[in-house]
Parts: C-alpha cells; structure tokens; sequence
C-alpha cells in the first residue's frame, strides 16, 4: 500500500483504509469504555465499506460491553487466519469434495474416485495472518498495547500500521500518527475520519457506540476541560441516532473506575528522547528499566536500614558523644565560694 506524505495524518489514514481488505483492530491493556467502544464503532465502519475487520481484546472487557455484541471479539490473534486441513493425494484420485454443519461439528467429505484415504494421509496447520493493515485505538505506548503485541512482537512487521490517538504523550510509533491531543476521546477523533471515509456512513449502532466512548471519557460531560467540541459531536450522535436512554443505564449501573477521564492522561510516563521505535525495541528496554528499578530498590532498603539502626540506639541510652556533656556545678556545692559566717544562734 502506497502512502502520500502530503496528506494530514486524518487524510494518510482514510487512504490506507481504502486500499486494504483486511484490517486487525486492538486497544491497549485492560481497555476502557472508550477504547472498546470505538473498536466496536471502527469495526462496524469496516464492514460497510466491504472490509474485512477482526477485533484482537485478550484482556477482559470493560462493563459498556452490556452495550455490543461482542461475539466477534477475538481473545486470539489465531483468529485472524486460516486453519488449513491437508490431504495427502499420491495414490488417490478425489470424486467428490464437500461439507456439512451439525450443530458444532463440521464434517468434510472426501469421495474418493479410486483408492482410499487414511488418518495419516490427512494433516493440519495454519495459514498466514490474513490482515494488511493495523490500527491501534486509544493506545499512547508501543508497551501498552494489547498483550497479544508483546506475544508476538514481529506480528505486524512489515504492516502499515495507523496509531489513533488523543493522550499529549503519544510515542508516535504508528506509520501514520493520527493523534488529536485537544479531543476529549478516540469516539470524538472518529466521527470526522468517519466522515472522511464516507458521508453518511454513521448509522443508529455506530453513533451509539461512538456516543458511549464520549460520555464516558468525559464522565458525562463533568471532567474540567471538557470542551465545546465534545459536547457538539455527542448532540451529533444523538441527531444520527444514537441510544442514549440505554447508554445512560449501563453507565450508570457501575462506578467510574472503568472509566478513563483526560485528567488521568499526564499519569502515562513521559518519553524521552530515545523512545523505542519498534516493538522489539520497547521490550529490551523495558528490561533495562526493571534493572534499574531493582537496583535503585536495593539502594534505598540499605538507607532505611541504616536510619532504622539509628533510631534503636537512640532510644536504647546510648548517648551521643558529638553532644557537650552537662556542667556538674549544676547539681554539686562550689567548694571555692566564700563561706558564710555563723549566725548568733549557731553559735
């Protein structure tokens, strides 16, 4: 797939997506209702523009999932390819190929025209991943993308592979870095590539979903820089169609600790200079900074050991022999002051 460098990274993308047939779509780690909802939305775009799409989530789904049906929602990157049956055919000629579905059973008949077949003449393997294009949603690091990257860190090599994404730290790691640091969430940064895509591509299910990432990044509109442009393309989705009486009872059905607001976006580690690029990179470094931390951890039990010793021979009586020593004139006679005489009666 071919990429103009002139375009705007809204632009880069919507050109990608046109030219690919298969697309894989993953979220990061433990994602919110925002990154989901939007895989959920992404996904249902792909469709109707004829795409193939495949939602990779290993990690369990947030509470909004009430909202979808998710049964199309792989926990594997297994399956985004083929399973291929083999049948070894040196000494048969096949007749007749078929096959048939039984509740959960798949039965392939193989009629053979002369000779028979055998258990060993038959073999199983997997095809090559189907996808060509990637595009990670909500995702600020290479490190906190869904774990089934880290499982397989050369998975998209060779892909291109489009980052969509609204946190001030994004690492930049995509081909093309589509990333809006003043929209309040991924659904808000969706509804314009959406359009970009195709006018009118947003139907009843889609705006629900997109309205749902919205409200809940915002908390329902109360983060503090909430801004006007989130408030207007929500009213958008409700105007497209969007189910806001049953988006309103599942959110308010659990707490918030789903939820992912942009106060929580400067918790993310800021990068350095020396980001990783790949996702080999982000691994070996990773490494290096558990060394690091262990040995900085080594460093301070040390310290506190040595100020806990301190404290015990301070409360044991061990007195301090950098501290002067009290005057014994303070408790004991003057032996050079000048005596006092006698008083009549003690005489």
């Amino acid at each position: 797939m071919s990429m103009n460098q002139e375009l705007t990274p809204k632009q880069q993308a919507s050109e990608l997506i046109r030219q690919a047939d298969n697309i894989v779509i993953i979220t990061g780690r433990e994602p919110n209702n925002d990154q989901l909802s939007a895989a959920i939305a992404m996904q249902r775009v792909l469709n109707k523009l004829h795409k193939q799409a495949s939602v990779v989530i290993t990690d369990k789904l947030p509470k909004s999932a009430e909202l979808y049906d998710t049964q199309f929602i792989s926990n594997d990157i297994e399956g985004v390819r083929d399973f291929v049956i083999k049948i070894d055919m040196h000494d048969v000629v096949v007749d007749k190929l078929k096959y048939n579905v039984e509740g959960d059973s798949l039965d392939v008949t193989v009629t053979p025209l002369n000779g028979n077949f055998t258990a060993k003449d038959v073999s199983f393997e997997h095809g090559p991943f189907k996808f060509d294009l990637v595009i990670a949603l909500g995702v600020p690091q290479i490190l906190k993308m869904d774990k089934i990257v880290e499982q397989n860190p050369t998975i998209f090599d060779g892909l291109h592979l489009i980052n969509i994404d609204y946190h001030r730290i994004n690492e930049q790691f995509g081909s093309v870095n589509y990333v809006d640091q003043n929209a309040s969430s991924v659904c808000e940064m969706l509804v314009s590539l959406f359009e970009s895509l195709e006018q009118g591509i947003i139907d009843e299910s889609i705006a629900t979903a997109l309205y749902t990432g919205i409200t809940s990044a915002t908390h329902n509109f109360t983060i503090a820089d909430t801004t006007a442009k989130a408030m207007t393309v929500a009213a958008q989705m409700l105007a497209a169609g969007a189910k806001q009486q049953e988006v309103v009872k599942v959110m308010n059905s659990k707490n918030s600790s789903n939820h992912q607001s942009k106060a929580k976006k400067e918790e993310v580690k800021v990068p350095d200079a020396t980001a990783p690029t790949s996702i080999k990179e982000a691994m070996e470094q990773a490494k290096k900074e558990s060394s690091t931390d262990k040995s900085e951890e080594k460093d301070e039990v040390k310290k506190e050991s040595k100020n806990d010793g301190s404290k015990k021979n301070s409360k044991s009586g061990i007195k301090d022999s950098s501290k002067p020593k009290a005057s014994s004139q303070d408790h004991s006679k003057d032996e050079s002051a000048p005596k006092q005489p006698k008083s009549p009666l003690e005489k």
